[in-house]
C-alpha cells in the first residue's frame, strides 16, 4: 500500500465514525508514525508502506476511531508556536489560552520578575511565558504528581528549567510567599458539574476530569487562584484567570469582593467569547 492509498483508506474511515478533521488527522498520524513532515507525506505520496510501518498505522488509526484525542496519540500538542508533551495526565492545551500568554507579555515588562502558574497542566502557560521573557523565573503548581512531572519534562526540552519550579501542591493551599510574586496566571479547573452534558464526548472520556470540573457551580478553583494571588502579589501585580464564556460577571464579582484587586477587565478569545479576566492588586 502507498502513503496516498493509506491517506485515502483512513479519512474515509475517520469521516464513517463522524470526525470532523479525518483528512487532517489521518495525515498527521502518517507524519507521526513515519517521523517526517506534511511536504514529505504529499510529495511522495506513492511511496510503499513497509509493513512495520503499517502495523504502526493500523494501531494508531484504531486509536483515533475510538475518538481519543490525537494529542494522546502523538503524545504532544503544539502552543505558541512549540510541542508540548502530553499525557493522559494532562489536559490537552487549547489555541484559545494563549490569551493569556499573550496578555501577560503585553501587560509586564521583559525585566526579571517572579510568576506562578497554578495548576499548570503540561507548563504551556508558565513555560511560554519563560520562554519568550528570559529574564523571568516560574513556579508551576499542580495537585496531579503525573502532571508535575510532565510539566518538568516540557521545561527541560524547553531548556526553561533552570527558571522554573515545578512543585506537587494544592491550589487551594499554594506554598506561596506573602507579597513575592508581580503574576499569577491560572487556567485552573472551571467547568460545573451541572454543565457535565454540554461537553464534548471525545473530551469527557479522554481527559482528566479533575482538571476540568470545579465545585461551587464551577468557581471553587478560580476563588482559590484568586485568593493566592490576594496573598502573593506586590502591590501592582496583576492576575490573569481563563474562565468559562459565561463565568466573567461572576469572576469579575469574586474579584471585586475581594477589595484588593482593581482595574478589572474581560478579554475575549479568538472566538470572541468572554474567556480571560485580569485585575491588578492595589492599585
Amino acid at each position: 500500500m502507498t502513503i496516498g492509498e493509506w491517506l485515502d483508506s483512513a479519512q474515509k474511515k475517520l469521516v464513517a465514525v463522524d470526525i470532523p478533521t479525518a483528512r487532517l488527522d489521518a495525515l498527521v498520524l502518517l507524519c507521526h508514525v513515519l517521523q517526517k513532515d506534511k511536504s514529505y507525506i504529499l510529495a511522495y505520496d506513492d511511496a510503499l508502506l513497509k509493513a512495520e510501518e503499517l502495523n504502526k498505522l493500523t494501531n494508531v488509526l484504531h486509536r483515533r476511531l475510538q475518538h481519543e484525542p490525537i494529542a494522546y496519540i502523538i503524545g504532544k500538542k503544539e502552543f505558541y508556536g512549540r510541542d508540548f508533551v502530553v499525557t493522559r495526565h494532562t489536559l490537552i492545551p487549547r489555541p484559545e489560552t494563549e490569551l493569556l500568554v499573550d496578555t501577560a507579555l503585553e501587560l509586564l515588562p521583559q525585566t526579571p520578575l517572579h510568576f506562578a502558574d497554578l495548576g499548570t497542566g503540561t507548563g504551556c502557560i508558565g513555560l511560554t511565558l519563560l520562554t519568550e521573557r528570559p529574564h523571568w523565573q516560574g513556579l508551576l503548581l499542580d495537585l496531579c504528581p503525573h502532571a508535575a512531572e510532565v510539566a518538568a519534562t516540557n521545561a527541560r526540552l524547553l531548556d526553561v528549567q533552570n527558571r522554573a519550579v515545578v512543585l506537587r501542591g494544592d491550589m487551594q493551599h499554594p506554598p506561596l510567599k506573602a507579597e513575592s510574586l508581580q503574576l499569577v496566571v491560572s487556567n485552573p479547573p472551571y467547568i460545573a458539574e451541572a454543565e457535565r452534558h454540554m461537553v464534548m464526548d471525545e473530551v469527557l472520556h479522554n481527559e482528566p476530569h479533575s482538571a476540568l470540573f470545579s465545585e461551587n457551580n464551577g468557581l471553587l478553583h478560580l476563588a482559590a487562584a484568586i485568593n493566592a494571588a490576594a496573598h502573593a502579589l506586590q502591590n501592582g501585580g496583576w492576575i490573569l484567570l481563563e474562565h468559562g464564556a459565561a463565568q466573567a460577571k461572576a469572576v469579575h464579582g469574586l474579584l471585586a469582593e475581594s477589595r484588593i484587586f482593581k482595574k478589572i477587565e474581560n478579554k475575549r478569545d479568538i472566538a470572541q467569547l468572554d474567556r480571560c479576566t485580569l485585575a491588578r492588586k492595589g492599585l
